[in-house]
């Protein structure tokens, strides 16, 4: 494991979830205890498709750009600087119109071991 790297170093992924997306592990699931995290930036027009996560909460850090993130019933506008909490069983979701750009990281934060292994299997 490394233990510093630049952003722009961090290793990609593919994700089924929208167009013009990109997907970085910042702390790959099972790697860090019961944390895992990436990057993600997207540039409009896209929708990150809505997600609930049963078994986790998640918290996204807004680096740049802005958009809008859906959580539960609510849609709150988003600039960099941004703290978006989403509780386990919340739907939630990022849509950009026509010309938007958005950067931000997530952090995944598992309830037990038998959980994440439950998630890495499923993989």
């Amino acid at each position: 494991m490394k233990y510093v790297e630049h952003l722009d170093e961090l290793e990609h992924y593919e994700q089924d979830s929208g167009a013009n997306i990109t997907y970085q592990f910042i702390v790959r699931p099972g790697t860090l205890g019961l944390l895992s995290g990436g990057r993600i930036k997207m540039h409009g027009p896209t929708t990150k498709a809505n997600d609930v996560h049963g078994d986790w909460d998640q918290v996204y850090l807004v680096l740049a750009g802005s958009g809008s993130v859906r959580v539960g019933k609510k849609v709150y506008r988003v600039r960099p600087g941004c703290v978006v909490r989403i509780p386990k069983n919340t739907l939630h979701g990022v849509s950009l119109k026509k010309g938007e750009k958005l950067e931000y990281c997530y952090f995944n934060a598992f309830a037990s071991d038998a959980i994440l292994k439950r998630h890495l299997k499923s993989k």
